[in-house]
């Protein structure tokens, strides 16, 4: 295992991290640690180096990270699942592929630890508060339980891997007894609608293997930050003509399998969601995702497409959020109301944006909340 005694060189030179630990932590956030740092220990860079965003550089999880992939190549306690194309049992994809080749979930390998991130999670992942949003006796089923689509953010151009993608998956599968997948989906250049059509096939997939995955495949939530948020909402309306942009791509049997299921999640949980396209909305979101095609400032507003069979739906945001102004959960929750969903909208009041489970912020109970909202539907 490797520790924050080891340096970022040392950790990069083994087999398979240097290749492959930018699909669980950003290769932008690793291209932080310049080469005269490249030699420092990891607690040392902890220190000194500093990421874009001014926070220090998360070695921690880097580390972590780092440890999962040698726990998927040498143990095959996690896999990476491909979507579109087929792939060799055991295949690790190089990092940031961002093609139809790297969509994948990474999940729990169901033939070794179906839910190795509840047992394999950090420190980080944890509630500085006893959870108890849901039963003991559920959080440790092995068959039927519910199923999270885990949609890091990162304005359509990069995914937060690790803060909003296994730190989610950890709490998710620890403390709400769920199955957790977490989607790497196409990004900028590849436009609207690849990267929906990706959580519509991860959705479907899910549903498809829910026997193998030990999973109910009417208990199928998606979970977004961010950008991956706008991903999980918009889809949830967009599900039928995705199917069938999806179908169009699939042949023969795999073809014939897919028909018959249904890429609409059963719940929608949304981090700080990017919600519009037309007021206050983020103009780095909607330029990466449509390539700046004013047709699809309406088609991809989630308010204005909002009806009563929208799933059930949880979101927060915080009223400092200088990113992704707050505003939009506000538009959410308002046609959420209208429609008549069942909903839960919480504007927290500080925190910014991109803070994942923000254990030390006013909305640190968030993920406590949305637990509970969905354990009692």
């Amino acid at each position: 295992m490797f520790t924050l005694n080891q340096s970022y060189e040392e950790i990069l030179s083994e087999e398979p991290v240097g290749r492959a630990v930018g699909n669980l932590f950003p290769s932008c956030w690793m291209q932080r640690i310049t080469p005269p740092h490249a030699q420092d220990a990891m607690c040392y860079i902890a220190e000194t180096v500093r990421l874009e965003s001014g926070i220090p550089f998360p070695a921690e999880g880097f580390v972590e990270s780092a440890n999962l992939l040698m726990e998927t190549y040498e143990k095959q306690r996690f896999c990476f699942v491909p979507l579109w194309k087929k792939q060799p049992g055991g295949w690790i994809p190089r990092a940031d592929l961002n093609s139809e080749e790297g969509v994948y979930l990474f999940t729990g390998n169901p033939g070794v630890d179906n839910y190795a991130f509840a047992h394999t999670f950090g420190k980080g992942s944890v509630p500085p508060y006893e959870s108890n949003a849901v039963s003991d006796e559920k959080r440790k089923k092995t068959l039927m339980r519910p199923a999270v689509v885990i949609c890091p953010g990162g304005g359509y151009h990069m995914l937060s891997s690790y803060s909003e993608g296994i730190q989610l998956a950890q709490r998710m599968e620890r403390d709400g007894g769920y199955k957790a997948f977490i989607l790497n989906y196409r990004m900028l250049p590849n436009l609207y609608p690849l990267p929906q059509m990706d959580l519509a096939m991860a959705v479907m997939h899910i549903r498809l293997h829910a026997a193998e995955y030990g999973i109910d495949p009417e208990k199928v939530i998606v979970l977004g930050a961010s950008a991956g948020g706008h991903l999980c909402a918009s889809e949830a309306f967009l599900h039928d003509c995705l199917k069938k942009e999806v179908l169009s791509l699939l042949t023969g049997k795999r073809r014939e399998e897919y028909q018959k299921i249904s890429a609409r999640p059963d719940g929608v949980g949304l981090l700080y969601p990017v919600i519009s396209f037309l007021t206050e909305y983020h103009e780095g979101s909607y330029l990466n995702l449509t390539g700046g095609r004013e047709e699809l400032r309406d088609k991809l507003s989630v308010e204005f497409h909002i009806s009563g069979d929208y799933p059930p739906t949880y979101a927060f945001a915080n009223a400092d959020d200088g990113c992704v102004p707050a505003s939009n959960t506000i538009r959410l929750d308002k046609a959420l109301e209208k429609a008549g969903v069942l909903h839960l909208c919480e504007i927290f009041p500080s925190g910014d944006h991109g803070i994942g489970l923000g254990y030390t912020l006013s909305c640190r109970k968030w993920s406590e909340n949305m637990l509970a909202f969905f354990e009692n539907i």
